[in-house]
């Protein structure tokens, strides 16, 4: 693995077909693709443009790898908000390299950055 160099952005609008792609290989994956309705327009308005989510990319080598999407909630109880992580997912070829570890390791540095 020393000569992979992986790396985690913020996905941006331009990222629309890359979650699409990694959306539908989750579903294959779990064996529910027939229950992806989701289009490039319908993520490209929920996420960048009513930013009721965010999505993290995860790249080997400048080459996306995989995402992990994120949303706050709120607990009552705390009285604060968390962040629930709805997707976590690598393609099959990059498992087993600790990438997800890291991915979900980013996800929960930004929910103690923002006191989740």
């Amino acid at each position: 693995m020393s000569d992979k160099k992986f790396s985690i952005r913020f996905a941006a609008a331009e990222d629309v077909c890359v979650i699409l792609k990694f959306i539908k290989e989750l579903a294959s994956y779990e064996k529910l693709e027939h229950e992806v309705t989701a289009t490039e327009e319908i993520l490209r308005e929920w996420i960048f443009e009513k930013k009721k989510c965010e999505v993290l990319i995860a790249l080997e080598n400048d080459i996306e790898i995989g995402y992990a999407l994120f949303f706050h909630n709120f607990s009552t109880f705390l009285g604060k908000a968390g962040i629930y992580l709805e997707d976590l997912y690598i393609t099959p070829n990059c498992r087993g390299l600790g990438y997800g570890k890291k991915l979900l390791r980013e996800v929960a540095k930004i929910a103690v950055e923002r006191g989740c």
